[in-house]
């Protein structure tokens, strides 16, 4: 008898850091499509997505050399950056998508929202303060770690190191994103609080992704919050503006990709 794929059905997740990686990623890049940056794609079905004056750029990189899908930096010269942002391919795409929509948001307003740096103010995600080094959700499931101390430009642009090291996830699933020393402040506010948003998300799973998810996390969705409908509406108005170059190829099949490596341990980052 020919094998037959069981056909995914959906479920909520909750909290939304257990959610994974969406298939279709197209909602995450269409906030800088809207504000004007231009989409181009490689041979390979990377895509890049870059601002009119080539100052902030995304890179989308389903085929790229290691286990981290986004790249997103800028800079004041188009080829020096100032500032790394990078999410690893199990970071929900909601939270991609909630750091893209602040730095559209921040381009739009010109270089000193989304280049100027600053110290970050005193953060309370998820309403728990560990110490001024950690901060940790009450479930201890998501963490922020600050490296302290003179850190080489250079480095942090490679990746060999990071200012903000942000973890998700039980042991098996975790996922990992970072961020630099020059990352504006109200940036760095925004990829905290998405990372530590307990809210639920959709996904469409089939019973063996299911059975991976920790017990209590997935439930049949009910009918959507007031909320939740005007966040597909909004993104439904956004996906019918993105141009076709964009759309084509931010499909994030996993099933045409090898399972995903575990990340790579660099020197002077705890992984």
């Amino acid at each position: 008898m020919p094998y037959i794929s069981e056909k995914p059905r959906e479920y909520r997740v909750q909290p939304r850091y257990f959610a994974d990686t969406k298939v279709d990623v197209t909602e995450a890049i269409t906030p800088l499509v809207k504000a004007g940056w231009a989409a181009t794609n490689d041979d390979l079905g990377n895509t890049y997505v870059t601002a009119p004056d080539l100052t902030a750029r995304l890179a989308f990189l389903p085929e790229g050399p290691d286990s981290t899908l986004w790249k997103i930096s800028a800079g004041p010269e188009p080829t020096v950056p100032q500032w790394l942002v990078t999410f690893d391919d199990r970071v929900p795409t909601e939270i991609v998508q909630d750091f893209t929509t602040a730095l559209a948001d921040a381009y739009t307003r010109g270089p000193d929202a989304y280049l100027g740096a600053g110290r970050p103010a005193p953060h309370r995600a998820a309403g728990q303060w560990v110490d001024p080094v950690v901060l940790q959700s009450p479930d201890q499931l998501v963490t922020r770690s600050t490296r302290p101390g003179f850190l080489r430009h250079v480095e942090e642009m490679d990746e060999t190191t990071e200012r903000w090291l942000f973890e998700a996830g039980p042991p098996e699933r975790r996922w990992y994103a970072s961020a630099s020393s020059h990352l504006p402040a109200p940036l760095l506010d925004t990829l905290t609080t998405a990372a530590f948003d307990p809210s639920p998300v959709h996904r469409y799973l089939r019973r063996d992704q299911l059975a991976r998810l920790p017990e209590g996390t997935v439930a049949a969705p009910t009918a959507p919050s007031p909320l939740e409908v005007a966040r597909v509406r909004a993104a439904t108005s956004r996906s019918l503006s993105v141009p076709q170059a964009a759309t084509s190829v931010l499909a994030h099949t996993t099933s045409t990709r090898p399972p995903a490596l575990p990340k790579p341990v660099l020197a002077g980052r705890a992984r």
